[in-house]
């Protein structure tokens, strides 16, 4: 009679659709609860999804497999598109002013953990796609890992015969130790460098205060007769600043309206 309950909520080799999605949302709503629990002002946020879903593996919960790759990628694919925008109105300023800087050091960083990786692979003999998983999971990057896999699935395309690891087994083991590094790392720099976190804040909006033109706001009359019968475009044309104009009142009418380059 209660077969269905056993089927839906109790570990299984083969599971279904619904025992899949089951799994997936009680991963997800525990990491969350879990993600939110603040230790000394730490917590872990939705980094904690991955360690219930460890847990749950742990206990036998698996996900079907077509399901699993349409989740995974579909996921990865919100990753990028909600960081992109939430850096996106900021980003090509921050380029401009900083991208060189930011660029180096990312290249950097990438060449270093690209030598350690590289110098496990040859001292230890790791197959190389555990060290690709290895190197993503201790830096805590997700994308990295989704492209190691594309890459290593047109290898095995390409040489059906090679029997090939799968790197999210070295990502899942070294994930918990990245995550955990950073935070200890950042809360060890700021007690070693003595960093208010408050006075850097301040200092950081001052100096892009500073840094940028500032705004300023003029209420004009328009009184030239040359310019009579021209659109905004024709007009802001010839001058030499930058003019935003957000409001417009002709002599003579009450009503004010926000105008277009064709006004």
């Amino acid at each position: 009679m209660f077969d269905w309950i056993h089927d839906l909520l109790y570990p299984s080799e083969n599971p279904g659709v619904i025992q899949s999605l089951v799994v997936i949302m009680l991963a997800i709503g525990t990491g969350v609860f879990v993600g939110r629990i603040r230790v000394r002002k730490i917590s872990l946020g939705v980094a904690a999804i991955m360690f219930t879903g460890l847990l749950l593996g742990h206990f036998g919960y698996r996900i079907e497999t077509d399901i699993l790759d349409f989740i995974r990628d579909l996921g990865l694919i919100f990753f990028v598109y909600g960081i992109g925008l939430q850096v996106g109105p900021s980003f090509f300023s921050s380029f401009r002013a900083e991208g060189l800087r930011f660029n180096l050091l990312a290249v950097g960083m990438v060449l270093m953990g690209g030598l350690m990786a590289y110098g496990v692979f040859r001292f230890t003999g790791l197959p190389i796609e555990n060290v690709v998983g290895i190197m993503s999971g201790a830096v805590t990057n997700t994308p990295g890992l989704g492209a190691a896999k594309s890459v290593l699935t047109e290898i095995g395309q390409q040489y059906p015969e090679r029997v090939l690891n799968d790197p999210a087994i070295g990502y899942a083991i070294t994930y918990p130790l990245g995550v955990f590094g950073i935070i200890f790392s950042i809360i060890g720099s700021k007690l070693l460098l003595k960093v208010d976190p408050d006075k850097e804040l301040k200092k950081f909006r001052m100096m892009r205060i500073n840094r940028e033109e500032p705004l300023i706001h003029k209420k004009c009359r328009i009184i030239n007769p040359e310019i009579e019968g021209q659109t905004l475009h024709q007009v802001l044309k010839n001058l030499d600043k930058e003019v935003v104009i957000s409001r417009m009142k002709h002599s003579g009418f009450k009503d004010v309206f926000s105008p277009t380059m064709d006004t």
